[in-house]
């Protein structure tokens, strides 16, 4: 039999994952406070690293008053564990630092107020680059931590989620919330009863188990931004001569330094263990640096094209926010929408006008004109104190007036942003 050995040449296109991506996802979601955590922790673990101690996160009393100290000590005192504090202790706690457990810190950043995933398997493969299996693997584990229910992606899986972990579950509810949750819903109990061959009253007995189930996992914990005992401004606005000055404050993402002198006689040790792990360790460096770098730039880069696209606000008194949405931003700088709603989010500015988060520049562009919702909330605002207060405008003579300036409203939108202005109806507001 004769053997022939052929090469051929072929051209795959496969995506990788990279797990400094994922690093750098996580640190951007993280406001300056948690931050500094989470460095504290990466600095225990490697003794190469080192911060940048000339910008300490600290307040000093001679920065606040007596009445901003005790507000501050009265928060501290009632502080109560976020959310996301809650898990990241659970993740560092039962789960080794591996590629896994970063795919498992993503999840994390996806859950919306309610503790559920808001993207879908093959998204987060898309902005991630592991595979659905890694994924599946990283969300399972995050399923298993507390608050039962957590990283639930619809109402039947955070149901079965908790079924599994309770002890005093009915035997046949997490099959049946499996098989026949629409059924169950429906209360169509006779249908169940006679595909598992149980009482009505067993059935009716997982209905009532999973009244007591909850439909929100994350209810329990208030929003991390309401924890934070005072806020940390990143970004500094000045206004010299008319002009904009965006910069960054003392409290700016810090960036780290390898510890050479260590590194180097650790590095001379003639031993296999001891050099992998030196270059392990300082790989770690290299990524968390770099990740770091690309925190620093891109709140810098978002902050500085949010205050300059509304800087008529800042100059002028009289001025409301300009439309402004993720999606301009991410077609200007070519960036993700969800790169943009992490940098903002949790990101202060200090501003002449006070401090503020960055997202609260952002401003809805109203459908069919390119008026801002602030826009229209501050035209109706002037339209009614400009009104006959013993004739005041109607909804549907606002409507018609906001028409003649091309600004399609509807009456119900209209009674809304009353309500939001805090200004009574033309009933109330007439003077006899």
């Amino acid at each position: 039999m004769e053997f022939n050995q052929q090469y051929t040449q072929k051209q795959t296109q496969k995506q990788t994952y990279v797990p400094n991506l994922v690093q750098g996802m996580e640190i951007l979601q993280l406001n300056r406070m948690d931050l500094a955590t989470y460095l504290n922790r990466i600095l225990l673990g490697n003794p190469f690293i080192e911060m940048n101690i000339n910008e300490p996160l600290t307040i000093s009393a001679k920065d606040v008053s007596n009445n901003d100290v005790s507000a501050i000590i009265e928060q501290t005192s009632v502080y109560q564990i976020s959310l996301y504090e809650f898990l990241q202790e659970q993740i560092y706690l039962l789960y080794k630092d591996t590629t896994l457990r970063q795919l498992i810190f993503w999840w994390m950043s996806q859950l919306d107020e309610r503790g559920y995933v808001t993207k879908s398997l093959s998204e987060a493969e898309m902005e991630t680059g592991a595979s659905q299996v890694a994924l599946l693997d990283a969300l399972t584990l995050l399923q298993q931590l507390d608050p039962p229910g957590i990283a639930a992606r619809t109402l039947q899986e955070c149901l079965m989620i908790q079924t599994d972990r309770s002890d005093f579950a009915p035997n046949i509810a997490y099959l049946v919330l499996e098989e026949h949750y629409d059924d169950l819903i429906h209360k169509r109990w006779k249908k169940i009863s006679s595909h598992y061959d149980v009482s009505l009253e067993d059935v009716k007995g997982v209905y009532e188990y999973i009244q007591g189930l909850t439909t929100a996992p994350a209810e329990a914990f208030e929003s991390r931004s309401k924890k934070i005992p005072y806020i940390v401004p990143e970004l500094m606005v000045e206004l010299i001569d008319s002009n904009l000055i965006v910069k960054e404050t003392k409290y700016k993402t810090p960036l780290l330094t390898l510890n050479t002198t260590y590194f180097n006689d650790m590095k001379a040790v003639d031993d296999k263990e001891v050099s992998a792990y030196v270059t392990a360790k300082k790989q770690e460096f290299e990524q968390l640096q770099a990740s770091l770098i690309k925190r620093k730039k891109t709140i810098l880069k978002v902050g500085t094209a949010i205050i300059m696209h509304q800087q008529a606000f800042f100059i002028n008194e009289e001025s409301p926010l300009k439309p402004l949405q993720l999606k301009d931003l991410a077609a200007i700088y070519q960036l993700s929408e969800s790169t943009i709603s992490r940098a903002v989010r949790d990101t202060f500015v200090q501003t002449p006008k006070g401090i503020f988060e960055l997202r609260s520049f952002l401003s809805r562009r109203m459908q069919d004109t390119d008026q801002s919702r602030d826009d229209v909330l501050k035209i109706i605002e002037n339209l009614i104190a400009e009104e006959d207060k013993a004739s005041p405008l109607s909804d549907q003579k606002l409507v018609a007036l906001l028409e003649e300036q091309r600004i399609p409203v509807s009456r119900r939108a209209i009674a809304k942003y009353r309500q939001q202005l805090q200004i009574p109806s033309s009933t109330k507001r007439k003077i006899r």
